[in-house]
């Protein structure tokens, strides 16, 4: 048996217009999502400029996981770097683990790099390792070893 296929324009403009429907959609998506990574790390830079501290090395240098659970200033840095790292685990993710294009949106380098205390002693032992994905600790490792 043989069938007569015959493509009509009709049909040509229906697989057209659903490609194109498809790339829109997955541009806005795209677009959304670097929205959503934006306004995240604008809610971070906002805990920074209110509790100051959090970004001074001369604070973060300081991190131990055994801190005084009474400590205000201590507790409140522990929150916020889940949320960098949090933020940062995001951010790689969207743009692939390509570190240029990371490093052309945020200062990773220096953000992990202040922050490395805290990455290497968490207060709940290889919390860092095993919470995030290996291609996120190896990229963050690389910037503490000075190695990216």
């Amino acid at each position: 048996m043989v069938m007569d296929v015959t493509i009509t324009t009709a049909a040509i403009a229906t697989i057209v217009s659903a490609i194109t429907s498809a790339a829109v959609a997955l541009l806005i998506a795209s677009r959304n999502s670097k929205k959503a990574i934006d306004d995240q790390l604008d809610g971070i830079l906002k805990i920074a400029i209110q509790y100051p501290y959090l970004e001074c090395k001369s604070f973060t240098n300081a991190w131990s996981s055994r801190y005084d659970q009474n400590d205000e200033k201590a507790l409140r840095y522990e929150v916020y770097c889940t949320l960098v790292f949090n933020f940062m685990s995001r951010i790689c993710a969207f743009y692939k683990y390509d570190s240029n294009k990371v490093e052309q949106h945020i200062a990773i380098k220096q953000w992990a790099r202040i922050h490395c205390k805290y990455w290497r002693d968490p207060t709940e032992a290889f919390e860092n390792v095993d919470t995030y994905d290996k291609e996120f600790v190896d990229l963050i490792e690389g910037y503490l070893k000075g190695a990216k």
